[in-house]
């Protein structure tokens, strides 16, 4: 079977992951000796701070120093974390900043968001004005979402995809709250996984092993195979 992980700050020197390229280089050894060759870089991209156009530029200069220094084997897909803003919709066409050559989008609200109202607005605008799937990251930390888990259910049936960290589905993960999301995944209300990792300190990639063995002894293979399968098709639009 084949590994993803679908959100991760591995680029170096652009956000707040990984600083240098021996940092970069160690996050992905880290995840291919766990089987993982298929990374997304999805860097931070804050809608309310610098323009798509000079994000772009930023991310694809960082990218083509690193691109030399991927090692063999190790697929890899350019996509972004976005903050969803009023300041996004400045933008006639915000194409580039998502999955590779996909329209799934990586798209973070404020926490506090209860997708209704404006929230809802901006998720219904990136579908039904720029053509894109949105794709939320970390849902766990959305504490109405997964208070509520039948508004993902909603979600879900507009076409949103849902992401959820590998953190959740360790041992070092809080007892009720590793429960709270096995039971998302068993429910099919979880989609993808991602390390969302920054460094050995901040998310560390070192748990992805982990999570997958918690994940298919607690909600079976089959869900494994499901978060993977669905991995597999953005990933594979992506690449295009």
């Amino acid at each position: 079977m084949q590994f993803y992980d679908m959100h991760s700050h591995i680029l170096p020197n652009i956000d707040d992951g990984a600083k240098t390229l021996e940092d970069s280089l160690k996050l992905l050894s880290c995840l291919e000796k766990q089987g993982v060759t298929n990374v997304c870089l999805t860097p931070h991209f804050y809608t309310n701070e610098i323009s798509i156009e000079d994000f772009i530029a930023e991310r694809a200069e960082k990218f083509e120093k690193f691109k030399p220094h991927i090692p063999n084997g190790m697929n890899i897909v350019l996509g972004t974390e976005v903050y969803v803003t009023k300041y996004l919709f400045n933008n006639e066409n915000i194409t580039g900043i998502n999955y590779g050559n996909s329209n799934y989008i990586l798209t973070e609200f404020a926490y506090n968001s209860t997708f209704s109202g404006n929230s809802y607005e901006m998720l219904d605008r990136l579908m039904s004005e720029q053509g894109l799937i949105p794709v939320i990251p970390h849902v766990e930390r959305y504490s109405f979402l997964v208070d509520n888990p039948d508004v993902i259910e909603d979600l879900k049936r507009l076409g949103v995809v849902i992401q959820t960290n590998i953190s959740n589905y360790t041992k070092k993960a809080p007892m009720m709250k590793r429960r709270r999301m096995l039971k998302l995944v068993s429910a099919g209300l979880i989609d993808i996984i991602g390390t969302d990792a920054h460094s050995f300190s901040h998310n560390t990639p070192e748990l992805y092993s982990d999570a997958i063995e918690c994940i298919a002894k607690k909600c079976g293979r089959q869900a494994v195979d499901s978060l993977m399968k669905n991995s597999e098709k953005i990933f594979n639009a992506a690449i295009g």
